[in-house]
């Protein structure tokens, strides 16, 4: 996947694509999880249509290659879902992402972006790199945050 990179809002259209790559998510990286995530798949598609005016979708050539969705949590707006397509992988599209919810949290009025990381993703070394700071843990999922405006 290459090309020009551009940043939309989510569409309705895009939630066979958000469950698709959440799906492939459950698959690879919390596979002892997938029966329940199957099992409560009405209530997280429900969710996604709830979230898709703070989901956005990133395009390369034209072509969705990944999408983050937030939300608000208190003074913060939290990560629930940061995806780049496994082609489009390790160009710097996750942090565009990201950097796109802190435009958006501070549009908002939120002080705060947060996000917690399952510790067997390998994408977790990202959120440290784009200005994250440890912030706990909650189970399996290490939790970080970012001033808004503290992306590098």
């Amino acid at each position: 996947m290459t090309g020009p990179v551009t940043l939309r809002p989510a569409a309705e259209g895009d939630l066979d694509l958000i469950e698709a790559a959440e799906r492939a998510y459950m698959e690879d990286v919390e596979p002892a999880h997938l029966g329940d995530w199957t099992r409560a798949l009405d209530r997280n598609r429900a969710l996604w249509r709830t979230l898709l005016p703070t989901t956005t979708v990133l395009e390369l050539a034209g072509r969705p290659a990944g999408f983050v969705t937030w939300r608000p949590d208190g003074d913060a707006a939290l990560v629930t879902t940061v995806q780049v397509l496994p082609p489009a992988r390790r160009r710097g599209l996750a942090r565009r992402l990201l950097d796109a919810v802190d435009r958006d949290a501070a549009a908002a009025g939120f002080a705060e972006v947060r996000l917690g990381v399952h510790r067997d993703n390998p994408a977790r070394g990202l959120y440290p790199a784009a200005g994250f700071e440890p912030a706990g843990e909650d189970g399996e999922y290490l939790l970080h945050r970012r001033a808004v405006g503290g992306a590098q």
